[in-house]
């Protein structure tokens, strides 16, 4: 079979007005992480539309998760496309098109991913095209930290038969191509000491402790730390990081608090387990001396292992090469800092994992939104991975 001009006919079958449409509608279902229940219904509405069988699954209140097939002949591997319906909590303005853009909470982060997924789905069953290895749509919610933890993609990668080859993220970079992650770590530490808010003029001669000092102290010796870790440089990732996001402690300016508190991240290479990540963390906070009469309490959360992927993985040369069909440009290697499902997928499913989004930069906006034409290149880069990776017969 001449795959060039399969591909050529394939790719010219994306419709731009009918993954605008799904966009739309996707983001217009509001989904904001544990409220994700109607969103899923209508996805799963759209892809049984197609002739497809979908399950939803409900191992979680308001984080359904769903599994899709595109059947080959079974003599060849399955290529799962992943990605979550869920949104961050922060308002949006109601979502609309102007021009060639789509706005709205989730437009970019990634609804406009999930629907270049089903439009590639539905070019090949449209077609009558028969792949020789199977093609498994999964969605899933319980994404966006710190309400969800991965909960949906974790049961998912436990059932066994849905990442069991390889995987494409349909979000993040859309001009380079990662094969090496940063893991993140949520830290949140709270520092408290009994008794009641004091004046600092009575707490000092009693030798009562601030809570907000001690947080202060733990600060600047995470900022030390990052100083420390800049030393070492990953090529493709920068060195491991500390940042801070949020310090609260007090309710008026010579008041002594019960209660301090703080926030952030450390984001670290592909190289870590999770038990090195809280010597890491744990070890900056031990480093502090404490003075008594202060409980120190820790919560570190993972949003993701650090990962490495095979720059040889078939996966990899069969994005790079849709990419190329599709764009007539090359998809440069590169590294990611943020977490995305590809972390999970790797560490925990020990498959490879690639991730390629639709273009948007305005995830986690006060303005969220994405191009029409990202949409409908990921959504053909997508089909073109496909037809690569699993062959057709």
């Amino acid at each position: 079979m001449d795959t060039d001009r399969l591909l050529t006919d394939l790719l010219a079958r994306v419709d731009p007005d009918r993954l605008r449409a799904l966009t739309l509608d996707l983001v217009r279902i509001p989904s904001p992480t544990g409220d994700s229940d109607a969103v899923t219904a209508r996805y799963a509405e759209v892809v049984r539309g197609l002739g497809l069988k979908v399950e939803v699954l409900h191992d979680f209140p308001g984080g359904p998760s769903t599994v899709a097939r595109v059947p080959g002949d079974g003599s060849a591997r399955a290529l799962t496309l992943d990605g979550h319906l869920d949104t961050i909590h922060a308002p949006h303005a109601a979502p609309r098109v102007e021009g060639d853009r789509i706005y709205g909470r989730g437009a970019g982060d990634m609804k406009s991913g999930i629907a270049a997924m089903v439009e590639a789905a539905r070019v090949l069953v449209e077609s009558g095209v028969r792949l020789s290895g199977s093609l498994i749509l999964a969605t899933h919610s319980l994404h966006e930290a710190p309400v969800g933890h991965m909960e949906g993609l974790k049961a998912l990668i436990a059932r066994g038969d849905v990442f069991t080859d390889a995987a494409l993220v349909a979000e993040s970079a859309s001009d380079a191509l990662p094969v090496r992650g940063k893991g993140q770590a949520l830290m949140e530490l709270e520092v408290t000491r009994p008794g009641e808010v004091l004046h600092e003029n009575t707490a000092r001669p009693q030798g009562v402790p601030n809570p907000l000092e001690h947080v202060a102290r733990v600060a600047a010796r995470m900022l030390a730390r990052g100083e420390e870790l800049a030393a070492a440089e990953d090529p493709l990732l920068g060195p491991e990081t500390y940042f801070l996001g949020q310090i609260h402690g007090g309710d008026f300016y010579n008041r002594v608090p019960v209660r301090a508190a703080l926030n952030g991240t450390y984001r670290y290479g592909p190289d870590k387990t999770w038990a090195d990540v809280e010597a890491e963390v744990r070890g900056v906070i031990d480093g502090v001396e404490r003075p008594a009469g202060l409980d120190v309490n820790l919560r570190l959360l993972s949003n993701g292992l650090g990962y490495a992927v095979d720059p040889e993985a078939p996966i990899v040369g069969a994005l790079q090469g849709a990419y190329e069909r599709v764009t007539g440009r090359a998809l440069p290697l590169c590294g990611a800092l943020s977490v995305c499902d590809v972390n999970v997928i790797v560490r925990e499913a020990g498959i490879p994992a690639v991730a390629h989004g639709t273009g948007s930069t305005t995830a986690h906006a006060d303005v969220e939104w994405v191009e029409l034409a990202g949409i409908v290149r990921a959504a053909r880069v997508y089909l073109a991975t496909a037809v690569r990776y699993l062959g057709v017969t």
